[in-house]
């Protein structure tokens, strides 16, 4: 019952983060309709994609190759997405949160990237800031992800450099 509660509100997490500030429905989309389009997303994930992820380091290619399946099988919910399906920005950044979760839960090895956003382009002082919700292929993320790679010196992995490096906006009554 704790591992499907905390299944859950990853999930929930990570559409939130996702779906913020990229607009991914079209007008007047229905509740039910979004909440059917976020179940099978969900599973596609965890049964299509996921198990890769669980047993061996995954490759930049492997994983790029992920995210754009996941954009295209989102395909499949063009009636209610703006431009069709999830771009690649929207598809990185669900994905990458999904499995930072996991791994911080112990469920998963390490990913071999970290959700990129605005957040972590401010903390990395990349410049120019990119828009992350536009993304619509690798070319703007991987510069992203490569920038961290030169610059990470202190941690092993980049997927440990940005668990430091992010910060989260807390809003707090002082």
């Amino acid at each position: 019952m704790k591992e499907k509660f905390l299944h859950n509100e990853f999930w929930t997490l990570t559409f939130g983060a996702a779906f913020q500030r990229a607009y991914v429905y079209k007008k007047n989309v229905s509740d039910k309709n979004k909440e059917q389009f976020k179940t099978v997303t969900r599973h596609y994930i965890e049964n299509e994609l996921l198990a890769v992820y669980s047993y061996e380091h995954v490759s930049d290619e492997v994983h790029i190759d992920n995210i754009i399946k996941l954009s295209n099988f989102t395909g499949q919910f063009s009636n209610i997405l703006q431009n069709g399906k999830l771009n690649f920005g929207v598809s990185q950044k669900m994905l990458n949160l999904y499995l930072k979760y996991l791994w911080c839960y112990g469920k998963i090895s390490e990913p071999p990237h970290f959700p990129v956003d605005r957040r972590i382009q401010e903390n990395i002082e990349f410049r120019p800031i990119v828009s992350w919700t536009r993304f619509k292929d690798e070319v703007d993320y991987m510069n992203i992800i490569n920038h961290v790679r030169l610059i990470n010196k202190e941690y092993p992995t980049i997927a440990e450099f940005e668990l430091i490096h992010f910060k989260r906006r807390v809003k707090t009554k002082e």
